[in-house]
C-alpha cells in the first residue's frame, strides 16, 4: 500500500478550504483517509491559521515512505519540515541564449535621383 499526505477539498463552493490527510494513493480524493494531519484555509487572512498541522505526524509519515502532492511538499516546507521525500519546485525552461548577431548598419539613404 502506498500511502500519499494530500489535501483533501471542503466547504462550498467558492470557499474552498482543505483537509492535510495520509491517505492511500488508489483512494479518490476525497476519499477515506487513514489519518487527517491538519488543514489548509487559503481564504484566512491570519497567516498562522492558514496552515496548521500535526508536523510530528507529517515527519511520521515522511519517515515510513509517504509521498507528499506538490502543494503539501510546499506548505511544509513554509513551515519548516525538512525531508528527502519534500520535492524541489521543478526549474523552469531555459531561456535560450540571445546570440548577439552583429548589427548591420543603415545605408545612407540614397539621393532621390534626378531624371
Amino acid at each position: 500500500m502506498s500511502v500519499k499526505l494530500r489535501l483533501k477539498r471542503m466547504g462550498r463552493t467558492n470557499h474552498a478550504f482543505f483537509r492535510l490527510s495520509a491517505i492511500d494513493s488508489r483512494s479518490p480524493r476525497d476519499g477515506r483517509v487513514i489519518e487527517e494531519l491538519g488543514y489548509y484555509d487559503p481564504t484566512q487572512k491570519d497567516q498562522a491559521k492558514q496552515f496548521v498541522a500535526k508536523l510530528d505526524r507529517c515527519r511520521h509519515w515522511l519517515d515510513v515512505g509517504a509521498i507528499p502532492s506538490p502543494t503539501v511538499s510546499s506548505l511544509l516546507k513554509k513551515n519548516g519540515v525538512e525531508h528527502k521525500q519534500l520535492r524541489l519546485p521543478k526549474p523552469g525552461k531555459p531561456k535560450p541564449a540571445a546570440a548577439e548577431a552583429p548589427k548591420k548598419e543603415a545605408a545612407p539613404a540614397a539621393a532621390p535621383a534626378a531624371s
